[in-house]
C-alpha cells in the first residue's frame, strides 16, 4: 500500500503571544517598556525554521538574510522563508489577514500561537484548520487559571488592593496573569516595595485588578514538561526539559539529569502534568502545551508555575533533541549573523547535516546595539560561545 506524502506545513506567528492575549482594562504592575526588546521578540519567529521539512514554508515578520536560509539548508532544514508583506508595525497575523498570500492550497497551517487574527490569517492563506476557540486559549494561558487549579505552591489570585495586602506575606512575588519569562513579575521584599505596587495600581482605579501572589521560593531546579493535545483531545507526551534561568529570565534548556528525573518519577510529576493538560483540553484547548515547574532548595516540588499553551523555544528544542542556549550579545553592525557563521565555520563548530556543532536559530534577533543569540547545540559539541561573541563584539 502506498502511503500518501504528508501535506506541506505553513508555519507563522507572532511570539509576543501573552501581550496579545491580555485583556484591555487589566491593571498592570510597574514595568518599563523596552521597544528594542519588542523588536527582537518579533524576530523570534525564525526559531520555527528548524521544525520545517524541505516542502514546508515559514512566513516571517522580517526578511532574514540569505545566509540564514543557506545555513538552515546545510543543516537539513530546507524550507522556504518568506517575509509577510505589509506594515511592519503590525503583527504577521494582521498583515496576512489584510494582504493574504497565494499558492498554499493543500498545505496545513501551524501557527506559533492562536492569537486574535490567527483565524483570519489562515483563511487569507486559503487554508483550513480546526483552531481552538480564542477564549479557551486566553483562559488556559492565564496564571489565574493555573493558580486556581490549587496545586502545591501555586499561590493565590487577588482581585483588589485589600486582597493583595492580605496575601503579600513578605518576601513574595506578584505576577501579572499574562507575564512571560520574568516580565510582569515584581518581587516584594519590603513594605516599601509593596507600597510602590499599591500606588502604581491605584493610579488607574477603573482598571480591573487580577494578580497572582506566590511565595518567593529559593529555587533548586527549573524544568518544563512538553505535550500536545491532539484534535480529539488526547494527550501526546513529549518529555521534560531542564531550564537554565538567571533569576526569572530564560537562558536555555537541556535534557534533565537522571537525578532530577528520578525525583520527578517518585513524585508522580507526569501524572500531575497530564491532569493539568486534561483540564486544558476540557476548556477546549488543542495544540502544543508546556508546563513550567520547579523544585525548591528545601525539597518541595512546585508542579505548576505557569502553563504555556503555545509553541515555545523549549518545545522546539525538545522536538529537535538538542541543547538550547540564549546569550545576550553586543551587536556592532548589521552583518553580525554572517560574521558569526563565518567564525563558527572557520573553527569547525558550525552544525551541518553531517556534523555536530552549533546552529544559530534566528538572525533577526541580532540587531544593534544588543541582540538575543539563540542557538542549538547538536551532539556533544561544546556549548560555550564566549570566545566567539567576544571577538564579534570587538574585544
Amino acid at each position: 500500500m502506498t502511503v500518501a506524502p504528508a501535506a506541506p506545513v505553513v508555519r507563522f506567528g507572532s511570539c509576543d503571544a501573552e501581550h496579545r492575549w491580555r485583556p484591555t482594562g487589566l491593571a498592570q504592575l510597574p514595568t518599563l517598556r523596552d521597544p528594542h526588546a519588542e523588536r527582537l521578540l518579533r524576530g523570534m519567529d525564525e526559531l520555527q525554521a528548524v521544525l520545517c521539512r524541505p516542502d514546508d514554508v515559514l512566513l516571517t515578520h522580517h526578511r532574514p538574510p540569505a545566509a540564514f536560509g543557506e545555513v538552515m539548508r546545510a543543516a537539513g532544514f530546507g524550507a522556504r522563508h518568506l517575509p509577510v508583506p505589509g506594515d511592519p508595525a503590525l503583527p504577521v497575523e494582521e498583515r496576512l489577514a489584510t494582504v493574504g498570500l497565494p499558492g498554499f492550497t493543500g498545505a496545513r497551517p501551524e501557527p506559533y500561537a492562536v492569537l486574535p487574527g490567527t483565524a483570519a490569517a489562515v483563511r487569507s492563506l486559503g487554508l483550513d484548520a480546526a483552531l481552538p476557540d480564542l477564549n479557551a486559549v486566553r483562559l488556559v494561558n492565564s496564571k489565574t487559571w493555573s493558580t486556581r487549579l490549587g496545586l502545591p505552591g501555586s499561590g493565590r489570585v487577588v482581585t483588589s488592593l485589600r486582597e493583595l495586602r492580605e496575601a503579600a506575606v513578605l518576601p513574595c512575588v506578584v505576577k501579572d496573569p499574562y507575564g512571560v519569562s520574568g516580565q510582569g513579575n515584581v518581587i516584594l521584599d519590603s513594605p516599601a516595595r509593596l507600597a510602590l505596587v499599591e500606588r502604581s495600581l491605584s493610579r488607574r482605579p477603573e482598571d480591573m485588578i487580577e494578580l497572582v501572589v506566590q511565595p518567593l521560593f529559593e529555587r533548586s531546579d527549573d524544568f518544563a514538561a512538553h505535550l500536545t493535545i491532539d484534535p480529539e483531545g488526547e494527550l501526546v507526551w513529549h518529555g521534560v526539559r531542564q531550564i537554565l534561568n538567571v533569576g526569572h529570565s530564560y537562558r536555555g534548556s537541556s535534557s534533565p539529569t537522571p537525578q532530577l528525573m528520578q525525583r520527578l518519577d517518585r513524585a508522580e510529576y507526569r501524572a500531575c502534568v497530564e491532569a493539568v493538560a486534561r483540564a486544558a483540553a476540557a476548556e477546549g484547548y488543542r495544540g502544543p502545551l508546556s508546563v513550567d515547574s520547579m523544585t525548591t532548595a528545601s525539597g518541595e516540588l512546585i508542579p505548576v508555575l505557569e502553563v504555556n499553551a503555545r509553541l515555545s523555544p523549549g518545545m522546539i528544542a525538545q522536538q529537535l533533541g538538542v541543547r538550547l542556549r540564549l546569550a545576550f550579545v553586543r551587536i556592532g553592525g548589521d552583518d553580525y549573523f554572517e560574521r558569526l557563521i563565518h567564525l563558527l565555520d572557520d573553527a569547525g563548530r558550525l552544525a551541518s547535516s553531517g556534523r555536530d556543532g552549533i546552529l544559530p536559530l534566528a538572525a533577526s534577533t541580532l540587531v544593534p546595539p544588543r541582540g538575543w543569540l539563540f542557538y542549538a547545540v547538536f551532539g556533544e559539541a561544546d556549548a560555550e560561545l564566549g570566545d566567539i561573541t567576544e571577538r564579534l563584539s570587538g574585544h
